[in-house]
């Protein structure tokens, strides 16, 4: 049950994480964010990428089980579910990067 309520709070989080993001990645030229707050938004958008990647993870065990026991069906579709992850993995790392370069250098 605390397991559920974790992964519900880190959904909840993807949105902010990537608000912050998105927000700070947009901020004027002139107004170029304290480094703190980059390195906070750096740190929390990492996390939200460990999160993310154990959900892969977990995904692609599914998708293992599913081939291994022949369910074609349910490998299909687990395997939808594992490209949206990896989309949703390398949208965010992409973000994370460009952040970086962007605000500390």
């Amino acid at each position: 049950r605390r397991t559920a309520d974790n992964r519900r709070a880190a959904v909840s989080d993807s949105s902010s994480v990537l608000t912050e993001i998105v927000s700070l990645l947009h901020t004027p030229a002139g107004d170029r964010p304290e480094r703190y707050v980059v390195e906070n938004t750096l740190t929390n958008g990492y996390a939200h990428a460990l999160i993310l990647e154990a959900r892969r993870l977990r995904v692609e065990e599914r998708l293992r089980t599913a081939i291994r026991d022949g369910n074609r069906v349910a490998a299909d579709e687990i395997a939808v579910e594992l490209a949206r992850a990896d989309q949703e993995l390398a949208h965010l790392r992409g973000l994370l990067s460009t952040l970086k370069t962007q605000a500390l250098t």
